[in-house]
């Protein structure tokens, strides 16, 4: 079975030809442009053009080098908003996770204790901005005429979905990151919508994954493929990079260190500690993925190598990686990763960060340290959560940048003294969407996820645990005086 699996990022269009025993075949990747998306927002017919790109060109390569496509699978980002007029067409642009435009209005909600446990409970989520149950409560107290416009609710790959195969359907597992459903009934939440002003046919119809439609005739001529050719309702790329690296295996997490950071396991029922902190969404089968999501990871590291006036290149990487191996470690200063506000565990978007305990006897290879060591305290920060609620993880497989560093992984083993581990799988989060859409028309089980050889294993130093464990107590006090 070969699946053309198109994966639309905040940043890029991505699509890969991928067989269930050869794994990807061909792959292609196009950054958007400045006017397509910046971030907060994306143009929704800009993504769909780009969308339509990379899978023509896969398809492409397909029809040259004798392969058929049996399905196209899709995958998105999680938390985004798209609103729809009367006719279904976007009223305004698509609001990423990025856009924190209502974070005062959230922030207020967040300080009623009992509002946020009992909306947390119910939903999974948490309250914050980045969540579209709140941008959409922000925009009806600021923004009538976008509201007396809306009479839909949609998403980035919800509209790519629709705009594929006329269909308005929405996998719960995508509407699990909306704050709209309840992550016990794993249906529209009636409170939730009444408290919005909505109606649940407002809203797309919840089905469960492994759903698929036609595709258009006249989008599959343009693409090149055959009229009719299923394609899968489409899945948030968390969900998918969990997925294609532990499948829905309870004892697996994974673990990726990119321009943000994420943990996820999978569990058999929803978990929630009982402060609001960590995330719990639906995953497949019945089971829900609980996790931890992070603004700050590499991002934090390229702001550092710019504003030393640094090319970020592979060069600066590693050369600033070795320096820091010459840091004095239970001397060096502190580093807040909150450069672009907080997710996970506070949720404080409007959270600083910044070096702290820094003296003039530093130099700017200790404040690199500072850097790679802060983004994984806030990582170990969630973890510990995590372990708190479900129990320690039989194994974590890491993806992402930092994969690209010895010195930071072998860091983030030592600080979390756990046995890390990296496979050669790369578009973890493409692939994902890959295996549902195999699943979707009869092909094997994509439960187990992706079997991939294990290429590197960071184990801890057992005597790391004097140095980084006193410095993670420092970082902790420093988090609660500095939040």
């Amino acid at each position: 079975m070969n699946i053309a699996s198109v994966e639309l990022s905040t940043t890029a269009a991505k699509c890969i030809l991928f067989s269930l025993k050869n794994g990807i075949i061909a792959e292609t990747a196009k950054r958007y442009s400045r006017d397509v998306a910046d971030g907060p927002s994306q143009a929704p017919y800009g993504i769909l053009t780009y969308a339509l790109d990379v899978l023509r060109e896969i398809v492409i390569f397909a029809n040259d080098n004798g392969y058929e496509i049996d399905v196209v699978g899709l995958t998105g980002i999680w938390h985004s908003l798209l609103l729809l007029d009367g006719s279904r067409q976007p009223v305004g642009n698509i609001m990423t996770w990025l856009d924190l435009a209502g974070k005062e209005h959230t922030a207020a909600k967040r300080a009623n204790l009992d509002f946020a446990y009992w909306f947390y409970q119910k939903t999974g989520c948490l309250v914050h901005a980045s969540y579209p149950v709140w941008k959409w409560n922000y925009l009806a107290l600021t923004h009538p005429e976008a509201v007396a416009k809306t009479k839909y609710f949609s998403s980035q790959i919800e509209f790519i979905f629709e705009r594929f195969t006329c269909k308005t359907a929405v996998s719960r597992t995508l509407a699990s990151g909306t704050g709209f459903l309840n992550i016990h009934t794993l249906e529209w939440d009636e409170e939730l919508l009444d408290m919005s002003g909505l109606r649940a046919e407002q809203l797309g119809q919840l089905v469960e994954p492994f759903y698929t439609a036609p595709m258009r005739a006249d989008i599959a001529r343009w693409v090149g493929l055959p009229t009719g050719v299923p394609v899968a309702v489409g899945c948030p790329d968390g969900a998918m990079n969990h997925l294609a690296v532990g499948g829905l295996d309870t004892a697996v997490m994974s673990m990726s260190v990119g321009t943000s950071g994420a943990l996820r396991i999978a569990h058999h029922d929803p978990h929630m500690p009982k402060t609001p902190s960590t995330w719990c969404y639906y995953f497949l089968e019945g089971t829900r993925l609980a996790g931890a999501a992070v603004n700050n990871g590499t991002n934090c590291v390229d702001w550092f190598l710019k504003t030393r006036g640094k090319k970020l290149n592979s060069k600066n990487y590693r050369h600033y990686s070795q320096a820091t191996l010459a840091t004095e470690q239970q001397n060096a200063p502190f580093f807040m990763p909150f450069l672009y506000g907080e997710r996970c565990p506070g949720w404080q978007e409007n959270r600083s960060g910044g070096f702290a305990r820094m003296t003039a006897s530093h130099n700017e290879y200790d404040l690199y340290y500072a850097v790679l060591e802060g983004v994984l305290f806030s990582m170990r920060q969630c973890y510990d959560i995590l372990v708190d609620v479900g129990g320690k993880p039989g194994e974590i497989v890491v993806s992402g940048g930092i994969v690209n560093s010895d010195v930071w992984m072998q860091m983030a083993a030592d600080i979390f003294q756990r046995e890390l581990v990296i496979t050669d799988a790369v578009n973890d989060s493409t692939i994902g969407g890959a295996l549902v859409a195999a699943g979707a028309v009869g092909g094997e089980s994509v439960t187990t996820g992706l079997d991939v050889p294990k290429v590197k294993r960071f184990l801890p130093s057992e005597s790391a645990i004097t140095i980084y464990g006193p410095r993670y107590e420092h970082y902790l006090d420093l988090y609660k005086i500095l939040g």
